[in-house]
């Protein structure tokens, strides 16, 4: 085996049953109908219920990815957990996933990276896979974004939804995740932030400068989506899908604009129908592309996550 030959062999995604459209939104911020809609790109987001937790949501994720992998739980190396949503969390929740699952004989741990979680879950696993330290990996993002929103605040309630997703990386004699890459910018961390939590709440609620947080990713992004192209030796003709965090469909369509990708580059927009799931939002896009035969096994796909912190991580891999 070629060393450093880690690839995306399994995807899987939970979407929970609830659902908050703009129509409702409109009506409770007494906006003109569509207004929300046309500002955010989301017709709705998901909502989870009470028993949809970080753990159970996840473990839905992973038993579709573990499926499709051919892979047992049992025979998993490692499992990381990304999540950007999971306040007064002491414990590793990976640990809780391992045992859900069954996956006894895994080491485990969580990851922050914001909305880029996702992306830096898979950078880990491939460079775990590289060292020679595992061969088989799960990778989990699960988020309840509607835990730390402000049902009355219309900039954050408007953009955020709850789910799942999961990809199972595999050793192989060919590698399939592109070299990442990854930065920070630190001076951004107040614009997307826990605030004080109001009289009476049980936890704080997120705040969002959403004007300055789309101005800036909006104006670095795209160099960082050609940096990664540049780093695994390809150009756009190679690429079936362009993959962003799928966080405003506005920002994702002035970086297509800058962008400017082949029309054979399939553009992911699963915003409209699930919300903002910060680091559940790009194995969420990647499956309905991949259900609605929108991509194929074996195409390239250009992913770039990017978030709070703020952090970002882009790499090409390719679909399972």
């Amino acid at each position: 085996m070629a060393r450093g030959a880690g690839r995306l062999t399994g995807i899987g995604v939970y979407r929970p049953g609830g659902l908050l459209t703009s129509a409702e939104l409109d009506t409770r911020f007494g906006h003109e109908d569509g207004y929300i809609e046309q500002i955010t790109g989301i017709r709705t987001r998901l909502k989870a219920d009470p028993d949809d937790t970080f753990v159970e949501m996840a473990a839905q994720a992973a038993d579709k990815a573990l499926a499709q992998a051919g892979v047992l739980a049992e025979d998993l190396d490692c499992v990381l957990f990304s999540s950007a949503s999971s306040v007064g969390q002491a414990s590793c929740r990976a640990a809780s996933l391992t045992h859900r699952i069954g996956a006894g004989r895994a080491g485990g741990f969580d990851v922050n990276g914001g909305c880029a979680g996702f992306g830096y879950g898979l950078a880990l696993a491939s460079g775990l896979i590289a060292a020679q330290q595992a061969r088989q990996i799960l990778v989990v993002a699960a988020e309840r974004l509607s835990d730390i929103t402000d049902p009355d605040d219309c900039a954050t309630v408007m953009v955020f939804g709850d789910a799942a997703g999961a990809a199972v990386v595999s050793a192989a004699e060919h590698p399939g995740i592109g070299p990442a890459v990854w930065g920070t910018h630190g001076p951004g961390e107040p614009w997307m932030t826990s605030a004080p939590p109001k009289p009476g709440a049980a936890r704080p609620y997120m705040h969002m400068d959403g004007t300055r947080v789309v101005r800036w990713f909006g104006s670095h992004m795209p160099q960082v989506a050609q940096e990664a192209l540049d780093a695994a030796g390809l150009t756009w003709d190679d690429i079936g899908a362009f993959v962003p965090h799928q966080c405003n469909g506005r920002l994702i369509d002035a970086m297509v604009r800058r962008l400017r990708p082949p029309e054979h580059v399939a553009i992911a927009r699963s915003i409209v129908t699930d919300g903002n799931t910060s680091s559940a939002s790009i194995p969420l896009a990647l499956e309905s592309l991949l259900a609605s035969a929108t991509v194929r096994p074996g195409d390239k796909a250009l992913l770039l996550g990017f978030g709070a912190g703020l952090t970002w991580c882009a790499q090409v891999v390719e679909l399972p």
